[in-house]
């Protein structure tokens, strides 16, 4: 075996006058191919847990500059695939968030979801603690797009 793929998913819905979150899901894909609830603890594996974490601190960053330019949130769904070799060396991260504004927002909030403001979203969440501190030979493929 070259290589192995890890794969977790996020859902979070948001709203409410200070655009918090109210929910997070987080869910990985098991060997067996079913989506499993992840409920970090002191048991859970330790590379999971530092994979948890950098799906985590990038919907966190992004999260927290949607809030600071007031864009009205209704849900984002992120999908996470790290790629490591047969050392456990990261090879690859690959992450692929999705916004969904509330549709009951004005159409001026709506368009504070500029192409500017996702470009400032992405570095923000590329400068994020943990990404930030992967190997520089890895690759880290970042994207967002509204689904509205």
């Amino acid at each position: 075996m070259s290589s192995r793929t890890f794969q977790f998913r996020l859902r979070s819905s948001h709203g409410g006058p200070d655009l918090t979150s109210q929910s997070v899901e987080l869910e990985r894909l098991s060997e067996e191919g079913n989506w499993q609830p992840q409920n970090p603890s002191l048991s859970t594996p330790p590379f999971r847990l530092h994979l948890i974490a950098l799906l985590l601190c990038l919907h966190v960053h992004l999260i927290s500059e949607a809030r600071e330019r007031q864009i009205p949130l209704q849900q984002v769904l992120a999908d996470l695939s790290v790629t490591v070799s047969n050392s456990w060396d990261l090879e690859a991260v690959v992450a692929a968030f999705q916004l969904r504004l509330d549709p009951d927002a004005s159409p001026d909030a709506r368009a504070r979801a500029s192409d500017q403001a996702i470009g400032a979203m992405r570095e923000r969440m590329q400068h994020s603690p943990v990404p930030r501190n992967r190997p520089a030979a890895v690759p880290m493929t970042l994207n967002i797009a509204l689904q509205n």
